[in-house]
Order: C-alpha cells, then sequence, then structure tokens
C-alpha cells in the first residue's frame, strides 16, 4: 500500500514539475514549485526503494530532496500565498538551512569517518535543532496560507490553502511531531502520511492543469476604466464598480467581501467570480486599494489638500496603517506619496 501511494504521488509530482517547467521564467513563484516537486520526488524514493544503500545515487538524492522540502514548502508559501512578497536573500539562505545541516553532516561523517550518533549531545543538538527548524518553517508557512483567505478572490486557489492547511497540519503531527519526535513506531503513520500526499498532489493537479494556471500564480489585473468596450461589462459588475465609484463604500472600515455582497445583494461566491474573472484581481484587498489608491491620489494633487497630511488622506480612503498605503502606494506609481505631491504638483 505504501509503495502504491508513493508511486502514484512521485507520478504526479513528476507531471506537475514537466508540465510547469516550460513556464519557469514566467515567475519565481513557478520555479520554486517547480523545485519543490522534485524535491518531493526525491524524498518519495525511501518508499520506493526501501532500503536505500547508504551513500548511493538515490540515497543522496533522498538526502536532498528530503531535507529541503521544509525551506521550500516555506518559500513557495511567501511567493504563492504573501501576495506582492518579493523574496530576499536571508529567506533563501534560511530555507536552505534545513538541507545544509543534514548535507554537511553526511559529507562529514563520510569524508572523515566520524559517526555523530558517537557523540550524543552534539548529535542531539544536530538533529533536534534542524528539527525545530523544520517545524517553524512549515508552522509559518501554514500562517501566511491562512492569512487573507477570505480575501482571496481566486476559488481554486481557496481550495488549495485549504488542501495545503489540511494535509500539511496533519503531515506536521502525524510525521514531524509522532514519528521523528515522539519516535513512535507505528506502521500506519506511513500509510497516512502517504495518502495525505497523493491527495493533497491530485487536487494541486487538478486545479491547476484541468481548470486554469492563474489558479495558483499570478495574473495581470485589469484597469477597471479600461473595460473592453467590445465586451461590455455585465450589469453585476456594473452595479460593483458603482458602488466604488459612486458610493465610495471603499472607505468604509473594515469593509470585507461578505460585507459588500449584502450591500449589493450579490451572492458572495458569484461576486468573487465576476472580481477575479472579470477585472482579474486575485485578492479582495488589491480591488479596495486601486479605488483607495486612486481618490489619494487625486487628492494629493487638489489646492484644497495642499496642507493635509499623508496620513489624514490615506485613513479617509480607508487604509488601515500608514505603512500599508505608503507600501501599495508605491507598488502602483513607483514612488512615495510624498514624492508624488513633490513631482506632480510641481
Amino acid at each position: 500500500m505504501i509503495e502504491f501511494f508513493s508511486h502514484f504521488a512521485f507520478a504526479q509530482m513528476m507531471l506537475c514539475a514537466l508540465l510547469l517547467f516550460p513556464l519557469r521564467k514566467k515567475n519565481q513563484s513557478i520555479l520554486l514549485f517547480i523545485l519543490l516537486m522534485f524535491s518531493g520526488c526525491g524524498y518519495l524514493l525511501t518508499e520506493m526503494f526501501f532500503p536505500l544503500e547508504q551513500y548511493s545515487v538515490l540515497w543522496w538524492f533522498e538526502l536532498v530532496g528530503g531535507n529541503a522540502i521544509p525551506g521550500v514548502f516555506w518559500l513557495v508559501s511567501l511567493s504563492v500565498f504573501a501576495d506582492h512578497l518579493s523574496l530576499k536573500r536571508w529567506q533563501y539562505f534560511v530555507a536552505s538551512l534545513t538541507l545544509l545541516i543534514p548535507l554537511l553532516s553526511a559529507i562529514i561523517q563520510l569524508t572523515f569517518q566520524f559517526d555523530l550518533t558517537e557523540h550524543a549531545k552534539f548529535y542531539g543538538f544536530i538533529s533536534y535543532g534542524a528539527l525545530l527548524l523544520e517545524l517553524v518553517l512549515i508552522s509559518h508557512a501554514l500562517i501566511i496560507s491562512t492569512q487573507h483567505w477570505r480575501d482571496d478572490l481566486v476559488q481554486e486557489r481557496r481550495y488549495i490553502r485549504g488542501g495545503v492547511i489540511t494535509v500539511s497540519a496533519l503531515y506536521i503531527i502525524l510525521v514531524i511531531v509522532l514519528e521523528q519526535l515522539l519516535k513512535i513506531n507505528w506502521s500506519g503513520l506511513s500509510i497516512i502520511s502517504s495518502f495525505l500526499l497523493v491527495f493533497l498532489m491530485t487536487g494541486i493537479n487538478f486545479f491547476l492543469f484541468q481548470l486554469k494556471e492563474s489558479s495558483l500564480f499570478a495574473t495581470v489585473k485589469i484597469n477597471t476604466k479600461e473595460l473592453n468596450k467590445t465586451n461590455p461589462a455585465s450589469k453585476e459588475l456594473k452595479k460593483i464598480i458603482s458602488a466604488m465609484v459612486d458610493d465610495k463604500i471603499y472607505q468604509q472600515e473594515g469593509i470585507t467581501i461578505s460585507s459588500l455582497a449584502s450591500h449589493l445583494s450579490i451572492h458572495e461566491y458569484k461576486l468573487r467570480n465576476l472580481i477575479n474573472g472579470e477585472l482579474n484581481y486575485r485578492n479582495f484587498n488589491d480591488f479596495l486599494n486601486y479605488y483607495r489608491i486612486d481618490e489619494v491620489a487625486k487628492n494629493l494633487l487638489e489646492p484644497n489638500f495642499s496642507t493635509t497630511p499623508v496620513l489624514t488622506l490615506a485613513l479617509e480612503s480607508g487604509f488601515r496603517s500608514l505603512s500599508s498605503f505608503n507600501k501599495a502606494f508605491k507598488a502602483t506609481h513607483g514612488i512615495t506619496p510624498t514624492e508624488y505631491r513633490k513631482t506632480k504638483a510641481s
């Protein structure tokens, strides 16, 4: 049973990686996801060809792939689910530690014939330190996956988030905590973890390829002022835009997609599809911020608001903090609000 699930999951991962490979140059998320799939394939080699001869080619592939998974999984979560985040060098370094620590330990043992298990304290420090790092990274990845789940407008990606959260949480409990940390030796753990992996990969491949690749990876937003005139907006979409432009509902504190759906008397599921399907917005806050930033940008150039602090304009438009406003404004215009006011007004 374990061998069957492992071979099935291996095939799913290889299929996913190969189909995404031609798209690898589109963005960092796709490249990292491919790396995650290959890491997963390496991890499964133990179950597929048990037992692996120590220091054989397959053994090294399993060592690299299995230990790289937590770090790469963390990077993928940051890249895919933390919208607009540009990964930093230090994040790549932290992610690489889950691989570097066990890899260096294996190289030292092979090169110097130094058995780490004979030095209990040092071996325990290395083993449990690496295990703690894995738990921290995977737990943080789960937090990232759950953040803004309600604001995610891509229905397929919301399903993937749910799958990632559920399966990863169960995997942490079954494999890392029970098997590696508590040393519980039960064959059922391997069967359940293999099944969870198959379930997750089958779901991801279904949404990723049968529906559309943009389910998981970024697409370009459409400017609501530049809707194709040959394909006029639907009545429902016109109601949404009217609520933004005329009612300025984006200014309301704590506005959610649920409250907007109630205001427009449109089912929440349909509202998500309209904003995502017709305007290509992947996140509800991005949709709101478009109007908020547009309002502030106009007010920054108005003589009547020349002495009004930027913070006041930001809060009145619906932003909750100056930092989030500055980040969103700079991402849109390429300069800070203060620089925008000085440059455009002069």
